[in-house]
């Protein structure tokens, strides 16, 4: 018999497992496969039989799960005890992948009919570079993997399984981790059962041996300084991007904080104006997919999307998961990458864009001066790293070139580097990276379905953040009571599309037990009395700073702040520029320079609405931002900004909220203006006449004459002609869908182009649209329609697909 035979998996009793022979007597398996028993029955593949086996140690603990046994008579028989040869022990230290390892057990998969096990040995790669913080190794299976059972893994069966790499053991299986299809296991490393002292002491108590772990890939003292700071790295990426923030209820700390996991939804996202080719068909590209299976393949994505669509949150999820090795299957492109979270707001002001030696300094990583010389550079060399660059928008508008460049000129000299970059629609061109293989993505508003997902995330993260008797009585009856709500009012419906905005319904309903406005400027502006108004009374904090700021006052200094932001085009004012500002203000009403600071870091800590960093100062989100400067451009009179900037993306939610604070005869007279400068000016006159049509669910009223001249603009538009169109026509909201026409007179791309326009919009008023075509010849036609309805049809209390 060969006795490489011998060292093969173990059943134990009722519990099925595997294990490993390190010795004639002892088996090393995983701790959850003998529980809390003291004893275990051992069967080896070509062994004796059945022998009882007494647990001598065991560890279950989030970085080990193990448990060794020591037999009380041989397992094996004697002509296998002679051939038996030490065990070599051996750990991966590179991050390459390793080819042709193996673990064998006796998975579910190999049960036949009469429930007897067989052995499997499951082949694949190791993949140093997953689960790195999890500490765990990966085998991802090379061949086909067995299909799902009901209510188990086919894998069951298999943790206690040694894992091998060059004819050593580095790991024992554990866990067969869901969303991967079962194509991989994961295992621990036997460094870390090596390195208890438990164990060995277990270990020499009983064979009299100690264990040396040796290097399969040992590494120079440079690399092995680069791998140690890579680690620390990632922990540091995990931790920082692994919480969501966002307004929580007034009469507790008025914010809550969301586990990444909890808070992600995997939204759907939709290729923008998608090019043609042979191999894929327009359905294929042109119907939105969740965003593992839109981006799988892609290392150069362009996600385009309205403020507060997800877009930061996603890249967070991008960098958390990928720091993590965790990444989902369909994104293996992005697998063992290690990310860097590039936020332009923060980087393009005095500072400027960094080059590559001093990213993690400019960045803010605090052990950024310990970093390896040329770490970074090695790094991107090897085509290990995943750029994510959030907010194009909000740089200014000369300076996007600078940006464009900087980017270019990295990737020219690391080629293999990936790329997320995000900005709101047409802040850039979907073409803005031509040549360096970006694909641009729309992020679509959120599906009834996911509102509920949402709504029912929202409630339970607040649940764990607040310890009032009162709300958790009642807050099962407000949030079906808001999802209810959302069922019959369609103009919430699609506010909370959006999930910011769907935060600060979930906010002021619970604040104003019940109500909630119509309108996004109102949801805003009830949001901020929220943070403002009632917050530091109903806590009962004193005014520790010095000075008290009524509402009023607070909202007009934060004006003056986001006004100057505005008048710049930047997304943050140095904190010597800002005190000037609210010195200014103050001087008004005769307030004492020496309060200058004290009503500046009342603003500060108080409101709820900005944020310090470093020695420069911006709004918590850049929706408050243009919120406030909006209102101060009206209150102030400066509507001929707001119409000569209407052509600049950057200022085009401040034009939209600007309409919302106008009285009736301003908000007519400022749509008015931005129809005629459309009519004189060709080539702004699309996105200008789109933007006055999505100002229009802002007004709180308007001349029914003026917004007949707006929506008359708007029907020239109609029908669109292409995908791209399309994608131009949704930017300007719920209003369009009035506009879109039947099918009769449409050619078969306009027919494609409306449907898209409409589910891209959603919401309930799309579903009337796509009623219309659902019985199109056209099949393109008709599986946008499908997709479409999915989308829009489902309640807001239905499961969300898809989420994290």
């Amino acid at each position: 018999m060969n006795p490489h035979r011998s060292r093969v998996a173990a059943v134990f009793g009722t519990q099925q497992g595997s294990g490993y022979l390190l010795g004639p007597r002892l088996v090393l398996t995983a701790a959850h496969v003998v529980g809390e028993k003291d004893t275990a029955e051992a069967v080896v593949f070509g062994g004796v039989g059945e022998v009882l086996c007494d647990v001598v140690w065991r560890r279950k603990d989030d970085a080990c799960d193990a448990a060794l046994l020591v037999a009380r008579a041989p397992v094996v028989p004697d002509d296998v005890l002679e051939g038996f040869t030490p065990l070599r022990w051996g750990e991966l230290i590179r991050l390459d992948t390793q080819e042709n390892c193996q673990a064998i057990g006796f998975p579910l998969v190999q049960r036949d009919e009469r429930g007897n096990l067989d052995t499997e040995q499951l082949s694949g790669r190791v993949k140093p570079g997953s689960s790195i913080l999890g500490g765990r190794y990966v085998l991802e299976s090379s061949g086909t993997p067995p299909q799902p059972t009901a209510d188990r893994s086919p894998w069951s069966g298999l943790s206690g399984a040694g894992l091998f790499c060059q004819g050593a053991l580095i790991g024992v299986v554990i866990t067969a981790p869901t969303g991967w299809h079962n194509g991989r296991v994961e295992a621990i490393p036997v460094r870390v059962i090596a390195d208890d002292p438990g164990f060995r002491e277990a270990l020499g108590r009983h064979c009299g041996a100690d264990v040396a772990v040796e290097a399969l890939d040992e590494l120079s003292d440079r690399e092995l300084e680069d791998h140690e700071f890579e680690v620390r790295y990632r922990g540091y990426v995990a931790h920082r991007y692994g919480q969501v923030e966002t307004l929580g209820h007034g009469s507790a700390l008025g914010r809550i904080v969301w586990p990444l996991d909890t808070a992600f939804l995997a939204l759907e996202l939709a290729e923008t104006a998608p090019r043609r080719s042979p191999d894929r068909s327009a359905v294929e590209v042109a119907t939105g997919k969740r965003v593992q299976a839109a981006l799988q393949g892609r290392s150069r994505i362009l996600l385009q999307g309205a403020a507060g669509s997800g877009k930061t949150t996603l890249m967070h999820w991008l960098a958390v998961r990928a720091a993590q090795g965790d990444l989902p299957s369909e994104l293996g492109q992005l697998q063992s990458r290690v990310p860097f979270v590039v936020p332009l707001r923060a980087l393009t002001g005095s500072q400027g864009l960094p080059q590559v030696g001093q990213l993690l300094g400019e960045l803010q990583y605090p052990a950024a001066d310990n970093q390896p010389a040329g770490w970074l550079t090695r790094v991107l060399d090897r085509g290990r790293g995943l750029l994510l660059v959030d907010g194009i928008d909000e740089v200014q508008h000369d300076q996007r070139p600078r940006v464009r460049s900087w980017l270019e000129g990295l990737l020219s000299l690391y080629p293999d580097t990936a790329v997320v970059a995000t900005s709101r629609p047409s802040a850039v061109p979907d073409d803005w990276l031509a040549g360096y293989g970006f694909t641009a993505f729309s992020v679509l508003p959120m599906s009834p379905a996911d509102v509920g997902t949402f709504i029912d995330r929202w409630f339970a993260a607040l649940r764990e953040s607040e310890d009032w008797s009162w709300f958790r009585r009642q807050a099962e009856d407000y949030r079906r009571a808001l999802r209810a709500a959302l069922d019959t009012r369609a103009s919430l419906t699609e506010m909370a599309a959006n999930p910011r905005l769907c935060t600060l319904i979930c906010a002021v309903w619970l604040e104003e037990r019940g109500y909630l406005p119509d309108d996004p400027v109102s949801l805003h502006r009830a949001a901020l009395n929220l943070l403002l108004g009632r917050r530091d009374i109903q806590r009962a904090i004193a005014f520790t700073e010095g000075i008290t700021l009524g509402q009023e006052r607070q909202e007009h200094l934060l004006g003056a702040l986001a006004l100057w932001m505005t008048f710049n085009g930047a997304t943050e004012i140095s904190r010597s520029r800002a005190s000037r500002i609210v010195a200014a203000d103050l001087a008004q009403l005769d307030v004492h320079p020496a309060k200058v600071e004290s009503a500046l870091r009342h603003l500060l800590i108080r409101s709820g609405v900005l944020r310090e960093m470093a020695s420069t100062i911006t709004f918590q989100h850049s929706t408050f931002q243009d919120f406030f400067a909006a209102h101060a451009l009206v209150d102030r009179g400066h509507f001929g900004f707001l119409i000569n900037h209407a052509h600049d993306p950057q200022y085009e939610d401040v034009v939209r909220m600007a309409v919302g604070h106008c009285r009736e005869r301003e908000a007519s007279q400022l749509l008015l203006a931005l129809v005629k400068r459309g009519d004189r000016e060709p080539e702004h006159r699309t996105r200008i006449h789109l933007l006055a049509t999505a100002s229009l669910e802002y007004a709180t009223r308007v001349d029914p004459e003026v917004s007949k001249e707006v929506l008359r603009r708007a029907e020239a538009l109609v029908p669109p002609r292409d995908d791209a169109a399309a994608d131009v026509l949704a930017d300007a909201g719920a209003a369009v869908l009035d506009l879109l026409p039947g099918l009769d007179g449409l050619t078969v791309e306009e027919a494609r182009a409306v449907v898209l326009t409409a589910c891209k919009i959603g919401g309930p008023a799309a579903s009337a649209v796509l009623e219309l075509f659902q019985g199109h010849a056209d099949p393109a036609v008709r599986e946008r329609v499908r997709w479409g309805r999915n989308r829009v049809g489902g309640a807001p209390g239905s499961a969300a697909n898809g989420s994290a």
